[in-house]
């Protein structure tokens, strides 16, 4: 797809990912719109921007969620690419989770981007062409320690995502997942233990396999991903090699542990949290 004048809708445009997602769209020549609930962060990015129209909107609110692809329909009379990026991060104990924390985030991360991608898609389908872009998390086929409500609204997600592909494939419309894997970015999570850095779950001391699967990569490396993909769209991306094998590890139920175990130990470490239950005792 030619991204030149393509209109391109971003949600989470506010910060991390998706601002900087924002960024290299609006240079490389598409009329991007950008939704996010922080409104005067999405100003700041536009007052940078050529072309861009500014949403303020919660996706955990299905209305809001249509509206703004409403707007960049009337807005800019189209709309090519929906890319659900938005995120709730909510740090917290398995067994502390609740249920509210999880409600909200599976609104925000699954049943708001379902909302808008089923307007969108009616606009797409009238005009021969759209692509929606899901930007997942590797992170539940790892299941990560103390992030339980986005663990498993990503999940939801994913798998959301692999039925529209199969649903739409013979369709005008393209599907695709991304998979980003550890991005060092300032989005900022919520948590009840005050507050937490991005680098909580990962220890220099762990061993060396979550060492080598938590390499950070930035939002620019992802930016320039997002434009390859909208170019020529792939059902699946990964944000390095290393993301990839680290998912087809995920499925090796020993190795999975191993890495979960240490990013657990790591974050207990970090945030002064207690281990859950009764160690078993070490075989001699």
């Amino acid at each position: 797809m030619d991204i030149q004048g393509a209109v391109i809708l971003i949600t989470g445009a506010s910060s991390g990912i998706g601002r900087t997602a924002a960024l290299a769209f609006d240079r490389v020549g598409a009329k991007v719109a950008m939704a996010a609930r922080r409104k005067e962060n999405l100003a700041e990015n536009a007052a940078r921007m050529k072309s861009a129209l500014v949403l303020p909107t919660d996706m955990s609110d299905e209305r809001q969620a249509v509206a703004m692809v409403e707007k960049t329909v009337k807005h800019f009379g189209r709309i090519d690419v929906l890319i659900n990026n938005a995120a709730a991060i909510i740090v917290s104990r398995a067994d502390e989770v609740r249920s509210e924390d999880l409600l909200r985030s599976f609104r925000t991360n699954v049943v708001g981007p379902v909302a808008a991608t089923n307007c969108a898609v009616g606009h797409m389908r009238r005009q021969g062409y759209g692509h929606i872009i899901n930007v997942g998390s590797p992170g539940f086929m790892i299941g990560v320690p103390l992030y339980t409500p986005y663990v498993c609204s990503k999940a939801a997600m994913c798998g959301w995502t692999r039925t529209i592909q199969a649903e739409w494939a013979d369709t005008e419309i393209r599907v695709s997942e991304y998979f980003p894997g550890y991005i060092k970015t300032d989005s900022p999570a919520e948590s009840g233990y005050g507050p937490v850095e991005q680098d909580t779950i990962i220890d220099p001391d762990q061993n060396f396999i979550t060492k080598f699967f938590t390499r950070p990569k930035t939002p620019d490396d992802v930016a320039r991903q997002l434009i390859n993909l909208v170019r020529k769209p792939k059902p699946l991306v990964y944000s390095s090699a290393l993301t990839g094998l680290g998912s087809w590890v995920a499925n090796i139920p020993g190795k999975r542990l191993s890495i979960a175990r240490s990013m657990a130990i790591a974050a207990r470490k970090r945030l002064g949290l207690e281990t859950f239950g009764k160690q078993p005792p070490v075989s001699r």
